[in-house]
This record gives C-alpha cells, structure tokens and sequence, in this order.
C-alpha cells in the first residue's frame, strides 16, 4: 500500500494591497491651541503661537488649557459646540471641522472673556503669465504652456517678467494697466495685476518696434 506524505502547511504573511478605490489614510489635521486663564484672558492660536483670525475650511485639532476653575472656553459655530466645564481644569483634546462662516469662543460664566474668527475657502491663486525681454532682441508674454499670450479671459494674473538686457525695458500696457520695468534695469519683476476686457500691448520703450499685442475677452458663463 502506498503511503502519503504529510502535507506540510507552510507560514506565510499576507502583505496589505491598497487597491484602487480603497480608503487612504485621512489628511493630518491642523492643530490649533487654546487658553482660557488663569486671569480674565482666552485665546486661540496656530502652531506658531499667533492669534486666530481666519482660517481655510477643513479638519483640526485643538487642545484646550483650561487653567483656571473659575472659567471655562466654550467654542461654537456651524457644526461646531464644544465646552469644556467652569469647574474643572487641565487640558482637553477636541478634533472638529469647520466650514465657512463665523466662529466664536468666550467663557459661559464671564461672557466678556470672548474672541472670535472667520473661515472661509481662499481664493485660487492667480493665473501666472511669463513675460521676458532680451537677452537678444527678442521679447515674449507666455503662458503656463509656454505658448504666446494672444487671448485669455479677463480676470487677475500674476506676471513674473524677467528682464535680461539693459538694452531694452518690458512695458506692458492696455485698459487700466500700465506697468513697465526700466530700460537700464536687469533682473526680475513680479506684478499682480487685474486683466479687464481690451486690447494689450508689449513692447521695449528703447525700441518701439519690438511689439507684441493680446486681447483679453470676458470669461465664459460657468
């Protein structure tokens, strides 16, 4: 009769996959600090000890030091109510999520005891264009793509322009704008600037024929 091997079950470890579509780990959220004593004072800051006033959306974490047992700091705003209690002290963790709208922290049993702070979705940052003039005698506006700027919305811009002669200046102009860096200037300027709807131009003072022009049309409707 034929005899059969045992059959051997060997270890193993299973290693985790995130597959696509799974859960990542949560973004690490922003930790903020607050204080309430020991004398009549409260207050809320950041992670480099200044004063709360504004604030973007998202999750935090904030810590309270309640030090005193005749306060306490009392934090309320859209989805948010937390206290911790007049007579108690020591330190409180609270992980919250604040949307835009009005905050407010103060004490219950001293109302005078208060402050207050704003969160609100910053704006985007602004569009950046190119602008360069020289080294040759060439000069250029371009975009992100490195294309040449001939027609783009009307709105806010960040123009970094380099300046690389001393020969020639870059002067642009049009609508509300005029800015320009000097003829005998060499480096880089940076302009933030608010495009309306017209025709824009380019050019080298010290050679008016070294020219190029854009138009900046109204946006399109979301």
């Amino acid at each position: 009769m034929r005899k059969l091997r045992p059959f051997i079950v060997m270890p193993f470890v299973l290693a985790a996959v995130l597959l696509p579509g799974s859960a990542h780990p949560a973004a690490r959220a922003t930790a903020l600090s607050g204080t309430v004593g020991p004398g009549f004072t409260i207050a809320l800051r950041n992670a480099n000890g200044i004063k709360v006033t504004q604030l973007d959306p998202g999750a935090y974490t904030i810590t309270i030091d309640d030090m005193a047992d005749i306060h306490n700091f009392h934090l309320k705003g859209p989805g948010v109510d937390e206290r911790t209690s007049v007579e108690g002290t020591g330190k409180t963790t609270w992980n919250v999520t604040f949307v835009d709208g009005l905050y407010t922290y103060h004490c219950d049993a001293h109302p005078s005891i208060k402050g207050s702070f704003r969160v609100v979705n910053a704006p985007p940052p602004p569009a950046r264009l190119n602008g360069r003039v020289g080294p040759k005698r060439t000069i250029s506006l371009r975009n992100a793509s490195r294309a040449l700027v001939k027609v783009i919305p009307a709105g806010t811009y960040r123009v970094v322009v380099k300046d690389m002669t001393k020969a020639d200046n870059f002067h642009l102009k049009g609508a509300s704008v005029n800015k320009r860096t000097g003829v005998r200037f060499k480096g880089t300027k940076t302009w933030t600037l608010n495009l309306g709807e017209g025709s824009y131009s380019y050019r080298s003072d010290a050679h008016p024929k070294r020219r190029r022009s854009f138009k900046v049309i109204k946006p399109p409707t979301p």
